[in-house]
């Protein structure tokens, strides 16, 4: 015959009755075991779930809710190494690519330093050309359109170009590419020649033997001489004037189609008696000298170097 026992609730103390045929003893009393249980609401669906209190980790939710989400899931290839990610339905932005290989793209960032400002911009070890100005700059000199006054051509200034102006206080270019290619090779060199019409005409190439501009003498209205220059297109690019210092001492004066001055000449003579004329101008005020020289033919030339 079955014998009956009897056992301490190992939590009150109290007793609890036991069979000696039972395989798994209780070891608490129902009263004890009725208190180790609680009740909590799923977080999504509000039903009333049983959690214990010996549970490290409690549920959220309950197990029908659990089942909706896992059918939520489903799987990606990353799009750099191929690995496969986890992806919910729910997610707005799901990832392209898993998270060692973010890992290693976000290394590829760094900082430098704005070429203008010095502020700090993030550049990639990837990029052929990393950005040498701030967007804060990029904005301040974006680049602008501009018209060549030697040709008429319309050009852009770029960013660059508008920021190392400044930076050394150059005045933006006034010249498009082609036409300051013309003006890039010295020396250059000054012809008179006659037109078809036998008119004097001064022109003047560089030193690829290319036409840059050409030069000659007219009288206004009022009488006043001066020297008109024109570019190969026609366009008139300066108008050059004899005039003298407050102290007498002559010298010339060319300005732009718009009045803006261009440049200053006048004539000096070296140690050894020699004559030239001394040119300044341009957007830097570089200097010129240009001497009276000839050919083997005997022919003269001014050269301005």
């Amino acid at each position: 015959m079955s014998k009956w026992s009897t056992v301490s609730c190992r939590e009150c103390g109290s007793e609890i009755y036991i069979h000696e045929n039972w395989s798994n003893s209780p070891s608490i009393c129902k009263s004890c075991k009725a208190n180790q249980w609680y009740e909590k609401s799923c977080a999504d669906c509000g039903t009333t779930m049983q959690i214990h209190r010996d549970w490290d980790n409690p549920p959220r939710i309950c197990k029908s809710c659990k089942a909706n989400n896992k059918a939520k899931w489903y799987e990606k290839s990353c799009a750099d190494c191929g690995t496969t990610m986890r992806i919910h339905c729910d997610w707005d932005k799901p990832p392209s690519i898993c998270k060692s290989c973010k890992a290693k793209r976000d290394a590829k960032w760094y900082e430098k330093q704005c070429d203008n400002c010095g502020r700090n911009i993030k550049a990639n070890r990837d990029w052929d050309s990393p950005p040498k100005y701030c967007t804060n700059c990029r904005q301040t000199y974006s680049p602008k359109n501009a018209t060549c006054e030697h040709c008429g051509k319309g050009f852009n200034i770029p960013t660059g170009t508008q920021i190392k102006c400044k930076q050394s206080g150059w005045e933006l270019p006034r010249k498009c590419m082609d036409c300051r290619d013309l003006f890039r090779h010295k020396p250059f060199k000054t012809v008179r020649e006659k037109t078809v019409f036998g008119n004097t005409v001064f022109r003047t190439y560089n030193s690829r033997g290319q036409l840059i501009s050409k030069s000659k003498d007219e009288t206004t209205i009022f009488g006043r001489e001066r020297r008109r220059h024109t570019s190969t297109t026609g366009k008139t690019v300066g108008l050059t004037r004899e005039k003298k210092t407050i102290f007498g001492t002559p010298y010339r004066e060319t300005r732009r189609a718009d009045g803006s001055l261009k440049s200053r000449s006048r004539e000096e003579t070296t140690i050894l008696g020699n004559k030239y004329t001394e040119s300044t101008g341009g957007s830097s005020q570089t200097k010129h000298k240009t001497r009276t020289k000839r050919t083997w033919t005997g022919k003269k030339y001014r050269k301005t170097e």
